[in-house]
This record gives C-alpha cells, sequence and structure tokens, in this order.
C-alpha cells in the first residue's frame, strides 16, 4: 500500500526469527516493545501478505501492550505499538479471526498516545501514523475507532464522514454479533442466568468475612471506602464513581474495586434477605450507566486498569454466584453483565500496567472474565493473551520461595487472590491452566499460612491496609484447590486438618524469617525482615521485625494508612517508623537505588533448632538524612555506614537483640535505636486502638497493661544511654501507626554517642499476664569482633556470646568458644548442670 509509505522512515528490518514466548527483559532486544512494533512496519512497508509471520508478529504486539514495558525510556513505543497493530488487522482483515482484535485495540493504543501528545500536528511522528491508519482504513472501507476520527479533524480540521466508527463500548443490540452462535438480543440474558457453573464462584480467594453493617449501610448508598483507609462517604441519589476524597486517589479506587457490591452478596448468602441482592443489583447498573467506557485510557477513575481487572476476578463472579438467581438478577441484568464483560475485557486487552500487582491483577480480570464468557468467538484469545501475560508478570513478580515481590502480605493477597479467581473459574468450567500456573498459586498460598501471627492474622508489613487480616477464608478455598490438610488447618484455626510440619520458616529470596516455638494462640512469634527493598509498596525498613507473645502483638510494624500526601505518610513509609537504627539522624535510604530494589544485598544467616532459632542480616545501601520520609538533604546518600543486627531465640523464652553499627571513620556518632510498642487493638470499641501505659528508663523499657501480657526492653549497655518515649507528635512526625486509622502509638528511642564500631544490644523479653518479673543483664565483653553478656532473673542463669565471621577462639569468663553464636544456660536442667546452644 502507497499509504503506508511515510511510515518507512520508522521502520526496521523485520527480525527473522519468530517472537518469543515472553517479551525479553531488555529493551533493546529485537522483539523489545518498540523494536517489535517498528520490525512489524517493516514487513508492512515491505508489502507482507497476511501470513503465518505476520499473524505471529500481531499476536505479539497484541500480547505486550508497550504501557506496561520501559514506557520512559521509549516515549514512542505505544504510538508505533498501536499504528502497526493497527495496521496489521486492516491488512488481515478476512484472512484471521482475530484481525479485528489487532484492528480495534492498536486504534485504541494509537487513540491513547495521540490524545496524551495533544494531537499536535507538528508531531511528525503521531501526523504520519495517524494519517497512514486513517488512508488504510478509507481504502478498505473499513471500521474505524470514533477517537481516531475526532483526532482526524483536530489535526487536520476537516470533519470526516462518521458512518464507519466503532467503540470499544458494545450495545445490546451489537452483542450477538459477538457471540460464536448469535442469540436474539431479548434471548441473551436467560441464556447467560441458565448456566449452572456460574454458581460455584461464590467464595472469592479474598472475599473476605462477611460486614453486616457495611451492607446495610450500602442500601443507603452509605459506603465505607477501604482501600488503605477505613472512611465512609454518604451519597446522594447516585454514586459518584469518579469521587476522589482527601486528594487521595485510593478513595476512587475503593468506588472501582465495588468491595461494597461483595458485602451486599455476602449478606445475601447470610441472610436471605432479597433487598441486598436488590441493592447489588442497582449498584451494578449505576455503574453501567453513570460509568461509559471509554475509548481511550483514563489514568484515574473507574476505569482506571487495576479496577478494571479487580471488578473482574474479586466481585462480579461472587456477586452473580450468589445472587445470579434472585430476582433481582432478572434477564436484563445478565445480558448487561455479559455486555460489560466483554467491554472490560476489550478494555484490558488494549491497556495494561507497567508491571507490579496491576499488571497481576489487570491480566488475572481478563482471564476470568474470559473464561466466564464462553459463548464469546474470541474467549479463547483473550484467555490465551491474559496467560501469556500472567506467564511474563509472575516469572519476576513472584521470589523463587513464593513472596510477591512487593513483600507485603496485603500486596501478596491481592494479585494471588486475583489469580485465585481464575483457577476457579477454570474449574468451575472444566478448563485446564498450565501445570506451571498451578504450581506458583500452591506455593504462594503458604504465605498465609507460615507469615500468620499466633492470633491467625497476618502481619503488617510495608503497605498493607487499614485493616489486620485472617487469612482463613483464602486458606479454606486454597485447601479444596490444592488438597492440602495443613492449608485447612489454617484455615479452621487449628480444628481441622493437619499441623505444619515446621513451625519457624523462611522466605530465603524474600528475606522474610519466622521465629515460632510451636503452632496455636499461645506460641511465641517473631518475623525478621532481612530482603530487598522490593516494589511498589516499600517502606525504608530492611532488618525491621514484629514480635508477638502470650497472646498479643508487643512489638509491631505501624503500616500505613492513606496515600495521601501528607507528612503522616510519609513517615510511615520512613525508617523512623520501624524498629530500626539511625546514624547522626540518617536513616536507610534504599529508594535511591532502584535499580537494585529487587537484590538481597548483604549476607543473611538463618539457623533453627529445637531450642533456638537465630538470624542475621546487614543493610549496607546507604544511609541520607530526612529520616521522616523527606527528600535527602544536599549532602546525599551517605555509604560509608553499615549496620549488622543479629537475634537469637531462645524458644519458648526470649530474644536477643545485637545491632553492629560500623563507619569508615572512628568519629564519635549519635545513635538511636527505635522501637515501635504495638497498641492495644480493641476492634469495634470506640477506640479501637490505643496506646496503653509503657514505663521508660535507660535500664528497662517496660510495656504495663493489667491483665495482658506485657514486654520489657532491657538494653545491655546504660552508660550515657538515654530513653525517650513519643506518642503522636506531629512536624515531625513520632510516634504512629496505621491500622483502623492514624492513631498515636508509643515510640521509644534509645540515643546515645558512641565512637563507632558500636554496639547497641538488648533483651527483649515477654512477660506473661500477671507477671512483672523480668532478669537483669550485665556485659561481659564488647568489641567490633565480640559481644557478651549475662542475663540472670527467676529460675534463669544464661550466658550469650555473639562472635563476628573469622574472630577464633574466644575466652569469656570461664567460657571458650569458636563459632558465630553461643549461649550457655546453668543451672540443673534434665539433670544436666549446663545447657549449650550455639550457631558454628
Amino acid at each position: 500500500m502507497t499509504s503506508l509509505q511515510p511510515l518507512a522512515k520508522y521502520a526496521h528490518a523485520p527480525a527473522t526469527d519468530a517472537p518469543p514466548e515472553l517479551l525479553p527483559a531488555d529493551p533493546a532486544h529485537e522483539w523489545g516493545v518498540e523494536n517489535a512494533a517498528r520490525g512489524a512496519l517493516g514487513l508492512l512497508v515491505a508489502g507482507e501478505a497476511p501470513s503465518e509471520r505476520l499473524f505471529q508478529v500481531a499476536d505479539y504486539l497484541l500480547t505486550f501492550c508497550p504501557s506496561g514495558y520501559h514506557r520512559g525510556q521509549l516515549p514512542d513505543s505505544e504510538l508505533l505499538n498501536g499504528t502497526a497493530l493497527a495496521l496489521c488487522g486492516y491488512v488481515c482483515h478476512g484472512a484471521h479471526p482475530e484481525a479485528e482484535l489487532w484492528r480495534l485495540t492498536g486504534c485504541a493504543r494509537l487513540a491513547t498516545e495521540l490524545h496524551k501528545r495533544k494531537a499536535a500536528l507538528e508531531d511528525q511522528l503521531a501526523a504520519d501514523c495517524l494519517f497512514a491508519v486513517c488512508l488504510v482504513a478509507d481504502e478498505l472501507e473499513a471500521p474505524v475507532l470514533a477517537d481516531i476520527v475526532s483526532l482526524r479533524e483536530r489535526m487536520w480540521g476537516s470533519p470526516q464522514d462518521q458512518s464507519r466508527v466503532e467503540l470499544l463500548h458494545v450495545s445490546e443490540e451489537e452483542y450477538p454479533s459477538h457471540m460464536t452462535d448469535p442469540a436474539p438480543v431479548d434471548q441473551i440474558g436467560a441464556m447467560m442466568a441458565a448456566r449452572d457453573w456460574q454458581w460455584e464462584l461464590r467464595s472469592g480467594a479474598v472475599a473476605g468475612t462477611t460486614d453486616l453493617q457495611a451492607a446495610e449501610e450500602a442500601c443507603r448508598d452509605l459506603i465505607t471506602l477501604r482501600a488503605h483507609m477505613l472512611v465512609r462517604h454518604q451519597f446522594g441519589s447516585e454514586i459518584d464513581w469518579h469521587l476522589k476524597l482527601f486528594d487521595d486517589v485510593e478513595s476512587t479506587v475503593s468506588l472501582g474495586a465495588q468491595p461494597f457490591i461483595r458485602h451486599l452478596a455476602r449478606a445475601w448468602e447470610e441472610t436471605g434477605d432479597e433487598k441486598f441482592a436488590h441493592h447489588a443489583a442497582r449498584m451494578l447498573w449505576s455503574f453501567y450507566r453513570m460509568s461509559p467506557m471509554p475509548n481511550h485510557r483514563q489514568t484515574e477513575g473507574p476505569w482506571r486498569t487495576l479496577e478494571v481487572g479487580n471488578r473482574q476476578t474479586n466481585v462480579w463472579p461472587i456477586a452473580v454466584g450468589l445472587l445470579g438467581r434472585t430476582d433481582a438478577f432478572d434477564a436484563a441484568t445478565h445480558s448487561m453483565l455479559a455486555r460489560s464483560r466483554l467491554e472490560h475485557m476489550r478494555y484490558l486487552l488494549a491497556y495494561c500496567a507497567r508491571g507490579g500487582n496491576w499488571y497481576q491483577v489487570e491480566s488475572a480480570g481478563m482471564a476470568a472474565a474470559a473464561l466466564c464468557s464462553p459463548e464469546l468467538r474470541h474467549a479463547d484469545a483473550y484467555l490465551r493473551v491474559a496467560m501469556r501475560r500472567l506467564k511474563w508478570i509472575n516469572a519476576t513478580a513472584y521470589t523463587d520461595d513464593g513472596f510477591q515481590f512487593e513483600l507485603s502480605p496485603l500486596y501478596h493477597m491481592f494479585p494471588t487472590g486475583s489469580m485465585f479467581a481464575v483457577l476457579e473459574a477454570a474449574r468451575a468450567r472444566g478448563v485446564e491452566l498450565p501445570d506451571d500456573f498451578m504450581q506458583l498459586m500452591e506455593k504462594a498460598h503458604e504465605m498465609y499460612l507460615y507469615a500468620a501471627q499466633p492470633n491467625w492474622l497476618l502481619p503488617t508489613l510495608n503497605d498493607n491496609g487499614a485493616q489486620p487480616r485472617d487469612p482463613a477464608d483464602v486458606l479454606r478455598e486454597a485447601a479444596r484447590a490444592f488438597d492440602r490438610d495443613d492449608f485447612l488447618w489454617g484455615a479452621t484455626h487449628g480444628e481441622q486438618g493437619r499441623e505444619p510440619d515446621h513451625a519457624s520458616h523462611i522466605w530465603p529470596d524474600a528475606g522474610y524469617h519466622v521465629m515460632r516455638d510451636k503452632w496455636g494462640e499461645d506460641g511465641q512469634y517473631l518475623l525478621f525482615d532481612g530482603g530487598p527493598y522490593g516494589d511498589g509498596h516499600q517502606h525504608e525498613d530492611k532488618l525491621n521485625f514484629v514480635l508477638y507473645s502470650h497472646g498479643r502483638l508487643l512489638l509491631g510494624d505501624p503500616n500505613i494508612y492513606s496515600y495521601a500526601p501528607t507528612e503522616l505518610t510519609r513517615y510511615f513509609r520512613s525508617p523512623r517508623a520501624h524498629n530500626s537504627v539511625l546514624v547522626e539522624g540518617k536513616g536507610q535510604a534504599r529508594r535511591y537505588r532502584l535499580d537494585t530494589r529487587h537484590d538481597m544485598i548483604g549476607r543473611n544467616e538463618w539457623v533453627v533448632r529445637e531450642d533456638f532459632d537465630f538470624v542475621s542480616s546487614e543493610y549496607i545501601e546507604g544511609w541520607a538524612t530526612g529520616s521522616d520520609g523527606s527528600p535527602a538533604e544536599d549532602d546525599g546518600v551517605d555509604l560509608s555506614l553499615s549496620h549488622r543486627r543479629a537475634i537469637f531465640y531462645v524458644k519458648p523464652g526470649y530474644w536477643i537483640l545485637c545491632d553492629l553499627i560500623r563507619g569508615e571513620d572512628e568519629d564519635e556518632r549519635s545513635l538511636e535505636q527505635l522501637f515501635h510498642l504495638a497498641p492495644v487493638f480493641e476492634p469495634g470499641a470506640p477506640m479501637p486502638v490505643r496506646a496503653g501505659e509503657v514505663a521508660v528508663d535507660p535500664s528497662a523499657i517496660i510495656t504495663r497493661e493489667a491483665g495482658l501480657s506485657n514486654l520489657a526492653i532491657l538494653p545491655v549497655d546504660r552508660e550515657g544511654l538515654s530513653a525517650t518515649a513519643r506518642k503522636g507528635e506531629t512536624s515531625p512526625p513520632r510516634g504512629w501507626y496505621g491500622v483502623y486509622g492514624e492513631f498515636p502509638a508509643w515510640e521509644v528511642a534509645l540515643d546515645c554517642r558512641r565512637t563507632l564500631p558500636a554496639r547497641m544490644d538488648a533483651v527483649l523479653f515477654p512477660m506473661p499476664p500477671g507477671s512483672e518479673a523480668h532478669p537483669t543483664v550485665t556485659r561481659l565483653r564488647a568489641d567490633e569482633s565480640v559481644t557478651a553478656f549475662r542475663i540472670v532473673g527467676e529460675g534463669l542463669d544464661d550466658t550469650f556470646i555473639l562472635c563476628e565471621e573469622g574472630v577464633g577462639p574466644v575466652r569469656v569468663g570461664d567460657i571458650e568458644f569458636e563459632g558465630r553464636a553461643l549461649l550457655v544456660r546453668r543451672g540443673t536442667v534434665d539433670g544436666n548442670d549446663e545447657r549449650h546452644m550455639f550457631v558454628g
């Protein structure tokens, strides 16, 4: 076609080999997103006729939407991809059954990029791409996306023929043309309602428990927003699906995700009250009518790609599965949902995120919608593309040990649950999914079992949402899907199934370590973070830990509550908001090394024995001022400092914390060791979180909660040490917790000035309810190579020695030792005068 010749200057010689299954990591690869598009243009400009070669290239361009890859480095990739894909669709019309998908999707991507580029005629590349697509469509008298026609009018100022325009929107009259066996319009709703396999899609791996109050309020359009917040908003006669509260996009996210519809479905299941079904149907219709699908991409609002995928995995299948046979879900509603499912797929085919949980959830949403739409001609194509995208993202989005790479239990649950919805839909339909996908899903579900605290709640690590989560419902579905008795044990809180075969657990690639003496609500637990920075929802908190004993959390991770751009939001992400160490006011600054965010930097050690656990890691990735979360000052990132932390768990009993701070000189530095005392949680109370009471002294920091367990933090070196406790301070923020809201909670700091290398060691001694007894600690030795001290209390006489590697034999008092760590317990134990616990 002569109309394509102006594109020759943007084309590359096409690759001689077939496209790979997955997108290469290197954007400069010949099948990188931009080079693939330029190569496709090379084929088209050279006059390539419809062929298997062109079909494979078009399918590759369709699958790997460039908005998801290397966009910052390749600003023209989406424009070129859209152009090449649209042209493939036009050229191959009638020669390949999926050519219409290529045409429509390519035009949508092209239109989106032209909107971003302001449809400027002086943008020669954009003008050439648009004009070529329009001329080819004119020559073939083929359909063209409405936005392409509008952009043509905008750029060249001449009215265009509107008779051939098409939309991403699917009208009621148009829907039968998308079916394998077209049916009359007035019969489609009944056909959809008659599919019995839908009723199996009622569990939902992230559905959670029923919230009757929230469901009752939703019937009055009083909506609880739950995306990193816990806020209610009263709407008027209609829901404003574009509402953005507090300048926080997460409020719009919560509306677009529609969890309140899921609550209505659960409330109907529990009560049988038809009002819940009617209000769920009313809200679905409100969304359909008030939030029509756009032809080009929305970066905010109800058609943000993340929410598009989320609805199709975590809300709509559950709503249909539970409410689909009620009077409220009549034939018209079923027909509307079928049309909207197709719209969701068309939108997700055209657009995707750059990676992370977004890309996972979007791809899962397209796969789940495809499995729920077997009547469509292109259902298999949508499923194929979705699973191929999932294979690409999951290769990097999960560490080899099965932890999602954002390293947050919430952001592990979100995409994993969305993909589990694909598994559930495939099982209901009798569709077999790839073995590697199934194996990954099973491995990923182990997090819910091994990371759960003794109270069955997951820890609030990194960005983790406003409410701690009990994953029992997730494990119950996983137990059924994977035939795992240990999953059933976790799902039933130990009442059914089989107890896991080990208690302490490591995710070596994610860097998380769980110390546990036993399973059950009366167990002890410490989770330690020795992992990489992670992706997307990170906090500056390597070497952080949380500690649980005798029925409650004692040291916690303050989480985050909101994404609003406030001081507190920055605080929650900062090292100060974690159990960490600051040096001269400087804290961790991995945010300046995002190229290494997935790398395990530094040495990790992990030893598990019957009577003790040992973990050690180090932070060597740079320090910066602005530890409250503000940008670093002009002095930049300090790479001269390092922090090594070791924790020795005497189980059951107590923990020994050893911090070694090093520098490249021997100057005296101010050191600040931070502990975040977990507040008392009373869900359902007028004040669900309260700070509690604490006594602070350099010799001992002791929580004092009558009738509850308490913690004594016992510093080893008290000379020159000061201790302070703060809560609820602002400008700068100090002492906050982000669970159920933003609540004041105790932040305790131990401050001193020491010459580096310096040690800050402490014993963390939990006390059961009613007990105030704790040991005393006496220093025996402290230098860069060895730390040693004695811990004496009621029925307790322990000597602890920790040596750095390569030290050789050391002698402390009457103990001679060579190895990494040793604890000697004196006294009669099982007829012996001493018991040795050591790391060789």
